[in-house]
């Protein structure tokens, strides 16, 4: 090999880890609750959350509640990994300013403040194909959703996230079977799928009893489906 093409060959390298280096995300803490929620759900974030940050800047914030509300003797389905109750409050989301940040179907959504509600796929023609797992985020515009009571029907809390794509779809995280719960948060990058999951660790309480989940949540990322 001669100089030339050694030179050349370092010049591709260094190329490729830099445009490597240019897609990577990063988490880091957030210390202050997002303003624009509703007082009666804002009393119950944990102002503790965490920033996605990409190449071009903050892509979204994440928070969890203080406490989650955990079904006890919850045993995981095929389908179902969450202990939760279809409609629950489980967080909120913030895409910042002059961000387009988009959902599991690729969807749009817009800067602003999000709830974040527990919901689960329907068992119906419309559906089949599009994922294995039932388990999913919806979003709702701040504005939109003031109660901490989780929302009964499908029709109901689906009609409200469509808002947030201003679409007739909700707006749509994707959870994925929760690993064994991490000491910290992590931002892990599956490069197969091109998703950047976000893992994290909620608190609650099942039949009076301290419980930790851990939520591996689709921060980033589109489903082929």
């Amino acid at each position: 090999m001669t100089l030339r093409t050694t030179l050349a060959s370092l010049v591709i390298l260094a190329s490729a880890v830099s445009a490597s280096a240019a897609d990577k995300h990063e988490l880091t803490a957030v210390k202050k609750a997002p303003a624009g929620l509703a007082k009666p759900i804002a009393a119950k974030i944990d102002p503790n959350g965490y920033r996605i940050v990409g190449p071009k800047g903050t892509v979204c914030e994440v928070w969890l509640l203080k406490d989650l509300d955990i079904k006890a003797n919850f045993k995981p389905t095929l389908a179902v990994k969450y202990p939760f109750t279809p409609g629950q409050l489980i967080g909120a989301i913030r895409v910042p300013e002059k961000t387009i940040h988009k959902d599991f179907r690729g969807q749009e959504i817009k800067p602003g403040v999000y709830t974040l509600r527990y919901g689960q796929q329907p068992e119906d023609g419309n559906h089949i194909g599009t994922s294995e797992l039932a388990d999913f985020l919806l979003a709702i515009p701040a504005k939109y959703d003031t109660d901490t009571k989780p929302i009964t029907g499908f029709d109901p809390l689906s009609e409200k996230s469509a808002k947030s794509a201003g679409s007739t779809h909700p707006a749509i995280f994707s959870l994925l079977p929760a690993e064994k719960a991490p000491k910290t948060a992590t931002l892990k990058h599956d490069e197969d799928t091109e998703f950047w999951i976000l893992q994290i660790i909620g608190s609650g309480k099942a039949a009076k009893k301290a419980v930790k989940v851990p939520l591996r949540v689709v921060a980033i990322g589109v489903s082929e489906g």
